[in-house]
């Protein structure tokens, strides 16, 4: 009885050895990476803050959607926000590329600034000092306005990473 148990537990433990091991595809990951490794994100939130400069001071509160790729404390991607602000009484509707290292950022590109029944098109740059998921930024705007319109902004942004798609 004693020889028919061995047996069956050397069996046993071959068989799970040969079924349990397989070679390494193409595409599997190394098992173990010292670094980071290069990686897109999107990431979404809520920003707020004033608008500084020019007659229509006052505060806004909006959102952000970015698409980024992170790799070793560096960023390049692609941002687009829209927020309410109300000196205004209207919406700014920013995007484009974005690009930051450890914890300075810029990025900019078109506008729109929808108030009072029109649509004015622009420009817009902004710098960012952010750690984690919390960051500090200087907006400027120009608006081709008839009175060639100069906005700069103070804010704050809370961003998360929702998902890691590739």
């Amino acid at each position: 009885m004693r020889s028919s148990w061995r047996a069956a537990v050397v069996i046993g433990s071959v068989g799970l050895a040969a079924f349990g091991v397989r070679p390494a595809a193409a595409d599997d990951e190394p098992p173990f990476v010292i670094g980071s490794q290069a990686r897109w994100f999107v990431l979404g939130g809520v920003t707020t803050g004033a608008t500084v400069a020019g007659a229509d001071r006052a505060g806004y509160v909006g959102g952000e959607l970015s698409l980024v790729r992170l790799r070793d404390a560096s960023y390049f991607g692609f941002y687009g926000d829209g927020y309410y602000d109300f000196g205004i009484d209207g919406t700014y509707v920013t995007g484009g590329l974005e690009l930051g290292h450890k914890f300075l950022g810029l990025d900019g590109g078109p506008a729109l600034r929808l108030a009072h029944g029109t649509t004015e098109p622009g420009a817009t740059v902004r710098l960012n000092l952010s750690a984690g998921v919390f960051g500090v930024y200087v907006r400027y705007g120009y608006f081709d306005a008839m009175t060639d319109d100069h906005v700069w902004q103070v804010g704050a942004l809370l961003k998360f990473p929702l998902v890691s798609p590739f």
